[in-house]
């Protein structure tokens, strides 16, 4: 069902406006729109700060190791239901990773990617591309029958069976040769594997691991080690199947699996499995406890490799599940990047009641105490002692003095770019009068992806507080993201630039701000001024659509046309809104009309709107007071207006209570807006239209009160 949306100012709070009554939707994640925020948001921002996942941290600061600032070819992602509201401001960990790793898989290769999906993520993950390397290695071999290799190849399908959960005996075929039997006995052991049986595969593959077949020598060395780290942390299990923690792993098979893995890398250096093996190392260090080593690994690994591998995004995730929040994170001087993602996040404001949830906060003696973990990149430490500053201490004045001017640069690299937003942060906190002149200089040179959209919502928040919001507007103006311009419109803007931009040549932008004024003058009585912007309303407007965040890229439909095309009249006749809107231009009092009014807002379904239009917070972009005169009448008081008129005809005020008590109806919640009236008003409007309107269609039908 199609829905219309105003976009609320924190995490699900938003008012829905469905055009027929149906099922809702699923609403996500709506990000605070600000960049002055130490607490942790659903979507970060390309400012490297305690708001962020740890994930995307970290992935911008490989980036900075490596000097990237404007790649060039990168573009963002399409919005989905996911990231809809987020705009080019906003991004959360999969966003970056659409973004800045874009899936090069083919849709042949993703076919053949999703044959093993039941498995992911499990040991039997890599059963298919065993199998394939089996029995091509099965090929090769010296010294079989050609009816052992028939055997042998057929009997590959015995291991699957394990992965399904059957791990009864399997009927294995009888093979009289040596050699054969060597194959068997690696068949045996991989069943064994995928069966949970480790005591068992240990002694097949390590009896395979001398074999004089290559193949099997090297698989079987390779086996040994991964069986072994199976077996330690098969114990760390849970019933749910998530890890239980370190504490219930088996050390001595970790310590096995450890050494075993440096055997393999040390006999197969250029290894068929050495790329896999050097990860395991990383898997025995986090199954061992060792913090230390596995950051060490981490740090070694992570910045040899181009922020552009496409394998680099798994490593992230890696290192914030084994590391950051899986052994945890010595204050080592060997992993200065992974201990400056450790250190935002423990920059982080949170509610006193989430203490034992949250790591403990980061000092000013600890952060002092890192000095030398940073001696090799003093620019990396001079950003976590102004983001220390800025979002623990609140030392604006600190700040400055470790952030310099730098807004002419022609680009900036991640930590350059977020140093420059510290800087705008703590200028806007000291109000120092030329922080706008600051954000604008600062738009020339953000270039990377979501650099120039954060610089834009400062700057649009800063023109909006200081009483210019029109300059977010202007033809030369830095604000270019429609996301901005609308939600400002939305919340803030005044009749005069609602219809300015009622002109603009973007069509969401243009249809938002006319589909705004015509609202909010229906609503607060400005019924002359409806009429005649009536007239602006396109042939082509839809009835359904959005307004807000929540949209498909290609698909930004407002719902304007619900004002020349929308429902006016159902069992109570009405003319056409536009007449409804004339006869109270004529009259406010005009009792049909004022009926007819809210006849057109309960079938086109204003009521959430009117009593709740998703104002944002106060500190967040939109959450000024808004410039547009007058305050929104809700449908409530229409009846209320009409029951209080001695004008009002028989019928007129019979279908006022009838529609009165519905307001109530069934959930006892009032859904038309205004002030709740208690049970014993219900009573009393139910009661006056049984009383004094018997024969009216609507006491007929009606039968209860709420």
């Amino acid at each position: 069902m199609k829905r219309w949306a105003l976009m609320g100012s924190g995490v699900l709070a938003l008012a829905c406006w469905p055009v027929v009554a149906g099922a809702s939707g699923d609403y996500g994640c709506t990000p605070d729109w600000k960049l002055a925020t130490s607490a942790y948001d659903c979507a970060g921002t390309a400012l490297i700060s305690p708001r962020n996942d740890t994930r995307l941290n970290l992935a911008l600061l490989l980036r900075e190791r490596a000097g990237l600032s404007a790649p060039g070819k990168l573009a963002y992602p399409a919005a989905d239901w996911e990231n809809a509201s987020y705009g080019h401001v906003f991004v959360s960990w999969d966003g970056l990773r659409a973004a800045f790793w874009p899936s090069t898989v083919s849709a042949t290769d993703a076919g053949d990617a999703n044959s093993a999906a039941d498995y992911a993520g499990s040991r039997c993950q890599t059963l298919a591309s065993g199998s394939v390397a089996f029995r091509a290695a099965l090929a090769r071999a010296k010294g079989l029958s050609e009816g052992d290799r028939t055997q042998l190849a057929g009997a590959r399908d015995l291991v699957k069976p394990a992965c399904d959960g059957n791990k009864a005996p399997a009927a294995w075929p009888r093979v009289t040769s040596p050699a054969a039997r060597e194959w068997l006995g690696y068949l045996q052991g991989a069943r064994a594997f995928y069966a949970d049986d480790f005591s068992a595969a240990r002694g097949f593959f390590g009896a395979v691991s001398g074999s004089r077949d290559p193949w099997l020598a090297e698989t079987g060395r390779y086996m040994v080690a991964r069986n072994e780290l199976a077996a330690a942390q098969a114990g760390a299990i849970d019933e749910w199947g998530g890890f239980a923690g370190t504490d219930k792993v088996d050390k001595a098979a970790a310590a096995r699996g450890r050494k075993a893995l440096a055997d393999y890398i040390s006999g197969y250096p250029h290894g068929f499995y050495t790329d896999s093996a050097i990860g395991l190392q990383r898997r025995a260090l986090w199954l061992s406890g060792d913090g230390t080593a596995l950051a060490r690994s981490y740090q070694a690994l992570l910045p040899v490799r181009s922020p552009l591998d496409p394998q680099v995004p798994d490593t992230i995730e890696e290192v914030e599940a084994k590391s950051l929040f899986g052994v945890g994170l010595p204050g080592s001087p060997e992993a200065p990047l992974l201990l400056a993602t450790w250190d935002l996040l423990r920059m982080r404001a949170s509610a006193p009641d989430m203490a034992q949830y949250v790591p403990k906060p980061l000092t000013a003696d600890e952060l002092a105490g890192q000095e030398g973990a940073f001696a090799k990149d003093k620019a990396l430490y001079a950003y976590l002692q102004a983001s220390f500053a800025y979002h623990v201490t609140r030392d604006d004045r600190r700040v400055l003095a470790l952030v310099p001017d730098n807004t002419r640069a022609g680009s900036f690299t991640p930590l350059a770019f977020g140093s420059q937003m510290l800087r705008g942060l703590a200028l806007e906190r000291l109000k120092d009068r030329n922080v706008a002149g600051f954000w604008r200089q600062l738009v020339g040179g953000a270039q990377d992806l979501y650099q120039r959209p954060a610089v834009e919502l400062a700057w649009a928040m800063n023109r909006e507080r200081s009483g210019a919001l029109a300059e977010v507007f202007a033809k030369d103006g830095v604000v270019t993201q429609t996301d901005l311009r609308v939600r400002l419109l939305e919340h803030v803007a005044g009749p005069d630039l609602l219809r300015t931009q009622a002109a603009a040549k973007d069509r969401w932008e243009r249809e938002t701000a006319l589909f705004i004024l015509l609202a909010k003058e229906l609503s607060r009585g400005r019924y002359g001024a409806f009429g005649k912007d009536l007239g602006l309303i396109p042939a082509s407007a839809s009835t359904e659509g959005w307004l807000g965040g929540w949209h498909d890229d290609s698909d930004r439909k407002v719902p304007l046309g619900v004002f020349a095309k929308g429902k006016f009249q159902e069992d109570y006749a009405c003319p056409a809104l536009a007449r409804t809107a004339a006869a109270l231009a004529a009259s406010s009092a005009d009792v049909k009309a004022q009926l007819c009014l809210a006849e057109f807002y309960r079938l086109n379904g204003f009521d959430d709107w009117l009593a709740n239009p998703g104002k944002p917070a106060a500190d967040q972009l939109g959450g000024s007071p808004e410039l547009f005169p007058g305050k929104a009448v809700p449908r409530a008081a229409l009846y209320a207006a009409v029951l209080g008129n001695r004008a009002a005809g028989a019928e007129d005020t019979a279908y006022a209570l009838y529609r009165s008590v519905q307001c109530y109806a069934p959930s006892r919640n009032n859904s038309c807006g205004g002030e709740d009236v208690p049970e014993a008003q219900r009573r009393a409007w139910f009661q006056r239209l049984k009383r004094d309107y018997p024969k009216s269609q609507w006491a007929i039908a009606l039968k209860y009160y709420w």
